[in-house]
């Protein structure tokens, strides 16, 4: 059974990133999220640019798997996802209000809570693709520099919503920490 599942086409990029975790990974084209034939998952990565038709597919697949997404976080399951690239969002698939807001930009990060999310990068600086509008049931991470919101976290039953903006790789500690905090669950 896969701990990874990374929404979107295979890239030599993500394989050699996620070889290194130790960790069986499987690539998942957005179409067929929800099918009985997916193995189960404790984690399932959304990569930047999903909600964008220049480089992905996923947006429609993400909305049209809403309830399964939200019974992969009931379950347990961690959902990272990363920024959509487009002007603004609302995560409308996701079962908690959060709204992107696009502004690319360098910026210095600051942490805002003690959360093992924030291996997510181990830089103090780093590209980020805009902010996040966190609603109710999401915790603010890290912020930019200007106090906006770039990593968020959000308990759904017994599962967590990693949600940011930054344009970095996953850290290795970070993937390691979500498939390991993830629960075999399917999506």
């Amino acid at each position: 059974m896969p701990d990874i599942a990374i929404i979107g086409e295979e890239t030599f990029l993500f394989d050699k990133l996620l070889a290194e975790t130790g960790r069986e990974y499987q690539f998942v084209k957005p179409e067929v999220l929800g099918s009985p034939f997916l193995p189960r998952f404790r984690m399932v990565m959304i990569p930047t640019g999903f909600a964008n038709p220049q480089y992905s597919r996923a947006l429609l697949a993400l909305r049209a798997a809403r309830s399964r997404i939200a019974d992969f976080l009931d379950r347990g399951g961690v959902v990272t996802v990363f920024a959509p690239l487009v002007p603004e969002h609302d995560y409308e698939w996701l079962p908690l209000p959060l709204r992107y807001v696009g502004d690319s930009r360098r910026a210095d990060l600051v942490p805002a809570c003690d959360h093992p999310s924030t291996a997510l990068v181990g830089a103090k600086a780093a590209e980020c693709d805009g902010y996040l509008v966190p609603g109710e049931g999401f915790v603010t991470a890290l912020t930019d520099d200007r106090g906006r919101a770039v990593l968020v976290v959000g308990e759904v039953g017994r599962g967590k919503i990693v949600a940011t903006t930054i344009h970095e790789f996953p850290s290795l500690e970070y993937l390691c920490w979500a498939a390991q905090e993830g629960k075999a669950a399917k999506i």
